[in-house]
């Protein structure tokens, strides 16, 4: 027990006199209210977070908001703009120097002595390009007067964006980079005056924050961990990223680096982080005492306990290629004589390591959205005072409503964390026990209970005279300054009402080696209801051999298991009904009855197979029916269906209706008003079903009209149903035109069916659009470029090839036939090849002594001619090619020298031929 320095006379006047004197002490209530993320919000004024999503705020990281001592919002920050209560921006509201990438982009502390007006300390993100219009603007502070703009506060603009040196000024890097992303404050050792501390390469800054304002001129540490900027391949300052903490009682200092260094491409780049702790001197300022908490990983929030004694770290672990992989929230006992050895793993999770801040209701909430899954709550430690799983952490579990989480969460001044309260039991008659869980040191204290009650005892035990919720405030003193309440609302809940006669659990002794002996397996949940007059409010309970087991194991870590195999006939065991989610119990009995079982026989049930994969989805419900039916069964008794004689014995894990299956046996229970009737077994069969395919079926144009079929064979198809989308029912159908046919074929004893798609396709017909030749090549070209077509030359049921060239023809006519891959559709079209000798020799020797072309059926182009050209253009010659032997090389007679020439023909179709040739003596 703490030694009171004054008696409950001297605590009321101090009580009086602090609501007239202006000096300010600081209150939780001014952590009530949370914006961060993507327009997420939480109030805590009601002492359990209920979401926000009035706000404006939409920041991956930095975030900053206060209230004032009753818990009303004042206004919020990404460290860039400010909104206020109205969610305005505030008059001089922009251009703040922080950046809502930045860690710890923001910070509001109450100015002392001055309840109206209040500093906004910004970290820029010292990552990006530099230019030299675009510094990075490191450590400032900016004033906020909430006197101003009738009430919902100004940024002062005498007082804005005011810069501190946090580097040396005289180092060009420092110089350049001048901060990190933390910072983070706790009240002075006088409890009057603030520490706001922030970190750089090998130093912390802590600036002391009085009634006269910011003291410019910080307290330096120099401590033995150096990290200096180091820049990805993206431009991002990766060793300036990871929040800073102080812990309530301001005496130790956590900071989270998430990189110390680039890495290399075989490690990957963030596995070099570590957080480190230190020894803070909240009467000097002073940071001491180096110590490496983890390494070489990538860690992002640090927070610690309301006590101060546990803390918390969240990182990210990737692969070497820097993909995310989980991330891990750690515990530290700082208690322990071995801190990093005591670490536990309290979660391990895809989301990724955000960060982690203490709430007024002193529970520690995490940040940090899902990488491989949906989902933007917060996670809650419960009792981060406790060590392992009793600090109940829970994932995912704090609902935001419209918004969403990102890395971020608002920081505070931590030391108003430092007090908290507790309380124990709360049943209606019992004398509630109060206590606070704070160690730190305080002068009076005085309770109000919410009843008109009040104590000013350390630990009061206050009994309450009716069931309800009540509003409990803690008023405590530390150096003669009174400080704002703590509030807290407690619930004390009436004994459930039991029935006050011994309930008779009746199981039929069935499913085990001897039906006759008295002793089977219960479940002993069945009795909650009828113990309880089947109540629909939230109950527990537990069950024990004796009231003496029950009334002594607080814990109830001793309670029977509710699936209970009975030791005796009509064993007498005890129930211990708790009022849900409290302390509150009464006491009741059942004992254990057993009944003869009716056999209900074995039944079958047969399902088909219709994926063919050797199961089957059984309605049991419809199997339901006919047993009760068969078997002429009482109206009040129903049937329910298990997958192993324990959970049927005891009536546990019942079947859903609908169960798929492959062929086994069910387990059959019967009961009548909560009581075993009979049992019986339930062999389920599946029943193969055909294979049935999708089909495509080609048909030619000439085809039509075809027979489609579901592919069934001949044994199988009077077996079935069949309904195809023309409302066809047989087999076979008869279709006359392409299209897309549906066809439904079940079975009409099992009751099953399946579908199949039959696509009936007619292939196109070719369109020849022209034959080009060249020399003796011919290439056909195709209007139809999405079918496939094959092509023969000459020979209608020749060798048909896919490529549509020809090489190496012979001069005079040919015929190209087209038709279908599925040969179907055969056009065809005629063409010639002009053939020409490519020189003469118009020597008069008989070889080659006229230059003539071959190819054109004389008696198809009886009129064309050919006309010859030098290389200058010059007609020389113009004959017709079926009328005369050719061009022996001469004009006007003469013969002419050895050159090349050159031809021109026109078909009658229109088509030309240009060629050249030589002449050679």
């Amino acid at each position: 027990m703490r030694f009171l320095k004054h008696n409950l006379f001297n605590i009321l006047v101090l009580f009086v006199l602090s609501l007239l004197v202006s000096t300010k002490a600081f209150s939780q209530r001014e952590s009530a209210n949370w914006y961060f993320g993507n327009l997420a919000g939480v109030t805590f004024n009601s002492g359990n977070p209920v979401p926000l999503n009035d706000g404006q705020l939409v920041t991956k990281e930095g975030c900053a908001t206060i209230s004032d001592t009753n818990g009303n919002l004042l206004f919020y920050t990404d460290g860039t703009t400010v909104w206020d209560r109205q969610h305005n921006i505030m008059p001089n509201g922009i251009n703040l120097l922080g950046h809502s990438s930045s860690t710890m982009s923001a910070l509001i502390i109450p100015k002392p002595g001055n309840s109206q007006s209040y500093f906004i300390f910004t970290i820029d993100k010292p990552s990006y390009f530099l230019t030299e219009d675009q510094p990075i603007d490191g450590v400032n502070y900016s004033e906020v007067n909430m006197s101003l703009n009738n009430g919902f506060g100004d940024v002062v603009v005498t007082n804005k964006n005011k810069h501190l040196i946090t580097y040396d000024a005289s180092d060009p890097v420092q110089n350049e980079y001048k901060s990190s992303e933390k910072i983070t404050a706790v009240t002075h050792s006088d409890g009057s005056t603030i520490w706001v501390i922030t970190q750089f390469i090998n130093k912390f800054y802590a600036f002391r924050v009085d009634f006269d304002g910011v003291n410019e001129t910080p307290i330096i540490s120099t401590v033995q961990q150096t990290v200096l900027p180091r820049f990805d391949e993206e431009g991002s300052n990766i060793t300036a990223i990871g929040y800073l903490k102080v812990s309530p009682d301001g005496k130790k200092i956590a900071i989270a680096h998430s990189s110390i260094s680039l890495g290399s491409p075989a490690s990957g780049t963030k596995k070099s982080g570590k957080v480190l702790l230190y020894d803070f001197n909240n009467s000097t300022g002073i940071v001491s005492n180096e110590r490496t908490i983890i390494n070489d990983t990538y860690p992002y929030g640090v927070e610690f306990s309301t006590n101060s004694k546990v803390l918390y770290l969240t990182a990210s672990t990737f692969d070497t290629s820097d993909v995310f992989i989980n991330s891990n929230l750690f515990q530290y006992n700082l208690e322990s004589s071995d801190i990093v050895g005591s670490r536990q793993s309290i979660s391990n999770s895809d989301n990724v390591a955000g960060a982690l801040q203490l709430a007024i209701d002193g529970k520690i909430y995490r940040a940090g959205y899902k990488v491989f899954s949906t989902g933007f709550n917060l996670s809650v430690i419960s009792n981060p005072n406790n060590l392992g799983n009793s600090s109940n952490y829970s994932h995912n579990s704090v609902p935001l409503g419209d918004g969403y989480a990102q890395l971020g969460l608002p920081p505070f001044v931590q030391s108003i964390f430092k007090f908290t309260f507790d309380y124990e039991n709360t049943c209606l008659g019992d004398a509630t026990h109060f206590y606070i869980t704070s160690e730190d040191p305080y002068d009076t204290v005085l309770w109000d209970f919410g009843d008109a009650q009040t104590s000013t005892l350390e630990e009061p035990y206050h009994t309450y005279t009716q069931s309800g919720t009540f509003t409990v405030k803690l008023w405590f003193t530390i150096n003669g300054i009174t400080q704002d309440p703590l509030i807290k609302q407690i619930k004390i809940s009436e004994p459930p009402a039991v029935l006050p006669n011994t309930y008779d659990l009746i199981q039929c002794d069935s499913f085990d080696s001897n039906p006759n002996d008295g002793i089977t397996t219960y479940n002993l949940a069945l009795a909650n209801g009828p113990l309880t007059y089947n109540t629909t409010n939230p109950i527990q309970v537990f069950y024990y051999h004796s009231i003496a087991n029950a009334n002594s194991d607080t814990t109830n870590a001793n309670a029977l298991n509710t699936i209970y195999t009975s030791q005796y006939q009509d064993e007498l065991l005890y129930a211990k009904v708790f009022t849900a989610n409290t302390d509150c119990y009464s006491m009741a009995s059942i004992r254990l009855k057993t009944s003869q079982s009716v056999d209900l026989d074995v039944f079958e049930f047969e399902a088909c197979d219709s994926q063919n994969n050797g199961i089957a989805t059984f309605n049991l419900d419809n199997k339901r029916s006919e047993i009760i039916n068969a078997l002429n069964l009482p109206a009040n008794v129903s049937i329910t269906f298990y997958t192993s004689p324990n959970n049927a014995a005891i009536g546990t894990n019942p079947l859903q209706d609908l169960y798929t299956s492959t062929s086994r046996t069910l387990y059959v229970r019967a009961e009548s008003n909560n009581v075993c009737y009979g049992n019986g077994l339930l062999n389920l069969i599946v029943k193969p079903f055909p294979s049935l395919q999708d089909q495509t079926v080609i048909v030619c144009q000439a085809d039509f009209p075809v027979y489609i079929n579901t592919g069934l064979s001949n044994a199988d198809v009077n077996n079935y149903n069949y309904l195809w989308s023309t409302n066809q029912t047989s087999n076979e159908i008869y279709v006359t035109q392409p299209g897309v046919y549906n066809v439904t074929i079940s079975d009409p004893i099992l009751n099953c069916e399946d579908s199949i798609t039959i696509t009936v396709i007619q292939n196109e017909i070719a369109e020849i659009a022209s034959i080009e030749v060249n020399d003796y090549d011919a290439t056909i070209h195709i209007n139809n470029l999405v079918a496939d077509f094959v092509f023969a030359l000459d020979d209608i049921n020749g060798v048909y090839q896919p490529s549509n060239i020809f090489y190496g023809l012979t001069p005079g006519l040919h015929t190209v036939f087209v038709r279908d891959i599925y040969n179907c559709n055969t056009i065809s079209q005629q063409f010639y090849v002009i053939g020409f000798p490519k020189y003469f020799t118009p020597n008069d020797d008989g070889n080659n002594d006229v230059w003539n072309i071959k190819g054109l059926d004389p008696t198809q182009f009886q009129n064309v001619v050919i006309h010859v050209y030098n290389r200058y253009g010059k007609l020389l010659k113009v004959f017709n090619p079926n009328q005369s032997s050719g061009w022996n090389g001469k004009f006007n007679g003469e013969l002419l020298t050895p050159d090349d020439y050159w031809f021109y023909l026109k078909l009658p179709d229109g088509k030309e031929y240009r060629g050249h040739f030589s002449l050679k003596i």
